[in-house]
């Protein structure tokens, strides 16, 4: 991907898109929002005056395919009333694309960001995920990630090699054990059931607004993996120290779905995948600019001296 590539996404263009494409006039409001990923912006329609919220997707991450997977899960979310903030529809439309560069339409929904869960939230989040599993898993072929060692963490080990980002002196004891982990850990990931997930349920993809309760946002990484691969990140602690926050979540996911408490032992895998697949996503944006002021200490020495002992330790 060219790095210039979001020079198009300027003030004027942006307006000039958005207006044509919702055919509403806005007015010169253009505030961005924070995303490092994507780029978003915040609009005001000059009549109601009311926000609303437009995101232009990275190019080159997500195919049409895949964002339209995504649109279409929130759409059958929001129809179930489900706490979901779904792009808006203009034409029969939900996706568009300017200069190569595909987007969505928002309204504007702000929140709080949620700290520490208590029991009563931790079994609302169970809920609010097994409400939205009991949708995604009847989603027939979507064009996701599987989220499996031999799957996707296979991808991300290509791209760290294809783009020779590893120092030297780690490049063998890292792949060797990396691999180690597909080959020993994958089998694991068999006779689970994998359905259409999440996929990055940390709590900073939670937000709380007064009067309408918990709201999951930002579905951009969803995948097709076992069910626990949405529940692991929240976690505040290890396995062995978060019975009860494990238990209040599974007493309410259960209210929708099913939880095999099996599948907590695939989480020691489910991190190592993590972090490779984090190494492999900063691989891919260290050639964009602005990414070294982000994660300044990426791609040193230390930092894959440390990556490779936190995969040892849990392999």
């Amino acid at each position: 991907m060219k790095t210039n590539i979001w020079q198009k996404i300027s003030h004027d263009n942006v307006l000039n898109v958005v207006e044509d494409t919702i055919g509403q006039k806005l007015t010169n409001l253009f505030l961005p929002r924070n995303s490092y990923i994507n780029r978003v912006f915040e609009l005001e329609l000059a009549d109601s005056k009311k926000r609303i919220v437009v995101k232009f997707y990275r190019p080159a991450r997500w195919t049409r395919s895949m964002i339209q997977t995504e649109h279409d899960l929130l759409s059958k979310l929001a129809i179930e009333e489900l706490a979901v903030i779904q792009p808006l529809n203009f034409k029969g439309q939900t996706l568009f694309e300017f200069e190569g560069i595909f987007f969505a339409v928002f309204p504007k929904k702000g929140g709080r960001i949620m700290d520490e869960l208590d029991k009563d939230q931790w079994q609302q989040i169970g809920r609010l995920i097994g409400r939205t599993h009991a949708i995604s898993s009847k989603l027939e072929h979507p064009d996701r990630i599987v989220w499996r060692p031999q799957k996707a963490t296979s991808k991300h080990l290509e791209v760290l090699g294809d783009l020779k980002v590893i120092p030297q002196d780690y490049q063998e004891v890292f792949f060797n054990t990396a691999k180690s982990f597909i080959s020993n850990y994958d089998s694991l990931f068999n006779k689970k059931e994998f359905i259409l997930l999440h996929g990055d349920c940390h709590p900073g993809n939670f937000i709380y607004r007064p009067g309408e309760g918990i709201y999951i946002i930002d579905f951009d990484d969803m995948c097709i993996g076992p069910v626990v691969q949405d529940l692991w990140m929240l976690l505040p602690d290890t396995l062995d120290k978060c019975e009860n926050e494990i238990a209040w979540f599974i007493d309410g996911y259960e209210t929708f779905c099913d939880f095999s408490r099996q599948s907590l032992k695939l989480i020691p895998a489910l991190r190592v995948m993590r972090i490779i697949h984090f190494a492999s996503w900063c691989a891919i944006q260290s050639f964009e600019p602005g990414f070294k002021h982000h994660f300044s200490e990426w791609g040193t020495v230390k930092y894959w001296n440390e990556t490779l002992k936190m995969i040892q330790k849990l392999v």
